[in-house]
């Protein structure tokens, strides 16, 4: 749903997440993302929404799969900006709960044509134009991630893996112009349901690889 209303594009995508994450894992997956959502948005929702609460603060069983920051270069911020949000949110949860993160770098969109024309000026070229794509923001926001994630899996052992899951969702040159792969991303941003099993499948390899190292 978007808002609770049906929304076309997540068709499939509830029984998705029951074939695989629930499946795998013998848990009941509770997605919290809520459309539109920015990283300042989710953030105040943890500090002050009550949205981790104290019961499952203290769950060390608990895995958070953190997939946010696509919005906030959706509107205009710059990739340093919205890096600097995606891993507020992550050491959040790390120093103010018990469970795992795994953080998921910001997945690729092809939907620059009809979105950034809207956010010139201020966010334009060297020519005053602009820009064509998002990927190259996408781009430079995942590197600060991977940089940052040595450091914080230092930090906290056994608790925090960054997934990297965007690869399968960008197009091939036979594909072009389009950038990312329709059969995946329908409307060039949010994973239809054949795209949700990749990333859940992704997204349960770093889980796996979380749960063996904390049994180690």
């Amino acid at each position: 749903t978007s808002y609770g209303n049906p929304s076309e594009r997540a068709a499939g995508v509830p029984e998705v997440l029951q074939r695989t994450l629930a499946k795998q894992f013998d848990a009941s997956p509770l997605v919290l993302a809520i459309s539109g959502d920015q990283t300042q948005h989710l953030l105040w929702r943890l500090q002050r929404g009550g949205e981790l609460s104290a019961e499952i603060a203290a769950d060390r069983s608990v895995v958070f799969v953190d997939l946010i920051g696509t919005n906030n270069l959706g509107h205009g911020h710059l990739p340093g900006e919205a890096a600097d949000g995606v891993l507020a949110v992550a050491r959040h949860l790390l120093s103010n709960a018990a469970g795992a993160v795994v953080l998921s770098t910001v997945l690729p969109r092809g939907d620059g044509g009809t979105v950034l024309p809207k956010l010139c000026p201020p966010r334009c070229n060297a020519s005053g134009l602009p820009f064509r794509s998002f990927l190259p923001a996408v781009s430079k926001l995942n590197a600060r991630l991977a940089k940052e994630a040595a450091t914080l899996s230092d930090a906290y052992p056994g608790r925090f893996r960054l997934a990297t899951c965007g690869a399968p969702f960008l197009a091939t040159a036979a594909e072009a112009p389009e950038e990312v792969k329709l059969g995946l991303m329908p409307d060039r941003l949010h994973p239809g349901a054949e795209g949700s099993r990749l990333l859940a499948e992704c997204f349960a390899a770093a889980i796996r690889s979380l749960l063996d190292q904390r049994r180690g």
